[in-house]
């Protein structure tokens, strides 16, 4: 059985590291992935791409502007291009010449450690860098299955066409992760809740030219209980949540409308407030 339905069945929640320690090492590198290790975090949350050559990196937007102190798309640069960027000199000087890692250095680095899970987001979208994506769901499928580490392994994408892809590829293989309203999955054109395990809750609205209005979490950063009711009851999903920052009254208020998964940008801060809830040993 894939262990994040273990998870589900035993009825604790689960702490994901987003984007391995987010808070306090650089974003989506192998700093962040081994403190987040070594806080013991449930799980982590990570970001994949693919480069022009066809390697699979980590990393969360589609360029590396924000992160490194280069420029360009992920999709349009070479991985050897990529490695002579500085991945973590943004996050301060400690951590100057810090690379992006690749997949396959982000597998070694946890394979050892048999009951940390991963949920992987494909972040290569058919919209976007076109049906590249599709094979980069099929690269990170080849590297998990190769090394034995599916059953620990959920996927997750904003793009319900990649995320319909490895369903239908690939059947309850995997577990997958959407997120709602549905517009945040870029307007699904058919229903793909009845395929999700895991759901995302974010409190925004679509305005009336089809964007994302994300400014009612400044006011309100949960779901209401309608809506936390209506993914875990009529969607038939387990809900999740991500804060921008992690607080007690935040996360005690998503578990008392049902959240089953945090994705938290400070594991270290979360597993203490879960652990003063009583929600973790």
């Amino acid at each position: 059985m894939n262990k994040f339905i273990e998870w589900i069945n035993s009825g604790k929640i689960m702490m994901a590291a987003h984007r391995g320690d987010k808070d306090c090492r650089p974003e989506n590198t192998m700093p962040a992935f081994e403190h987040a290790i070594e806080l013991r975090s449930d799980g982590i949350e990570t970001d994949i791409h693919q480069t022009k050559d066809g390697v699979l990196v980590m990393m969360h937007d589609h360029d590396v502007d924000r992160t490194t102190n280069g420029s360009g798309r992920v999709c349009e640069m070479t991985l050897s291009e990529i490695r002579k960027l500085d991945a973590g000199i943004k996050k301060g000087e400690a951590y100057r010449g810090t690379l992006v890692p690749t997949f396959e250095e982000f597998l070694d680095l946890t394979e050892p450690y048999p009951d940390l899970l991963l949920n992987l987001e494909i972040k290569d979208y058919p919209g976007v860098e076109g049906d590249v994506c599709y094979s980069t769901a099929d690269k990170v499928i080849e590297a998990v299955e190769r090394r034995g580490m599916g059953d620990r392994i959920m996927f997750n994408c904003f793009s319900w066409q990649v995320l319909k892809y490895v369903h239908e590829k690939y059947g309850d293989r995997y577990p997958l992760h959407g997120f709602y309203p549905p517009f945040l999955m870029q307007n699904p054109a058919e229903n793909v809740y009845p395929y999700l395990t895991y759901v995302c809750l974010f409190n925004c609205v679509l305005t009336p030219d089809g964007r994302a209005d994300w400014s009612p979490r400044k006011t309100r950063e949960l779901c209401s209980p309608e809506q936390f009711d209506e993914v875990k009851n009529k969607l038939g999903c387990e809900p999740c949540v991500c804060f921008a920052k992690d607080t007690p009254e935040l996360m005690k208020a998503a578990v008392d409308l049902g959240a089953t998964m945090f994705t938290c940008n400070n594991p270290e801060r979360a597993i203490a407030i879960l652990k003063d809830l009583g929600l973790r040993d």
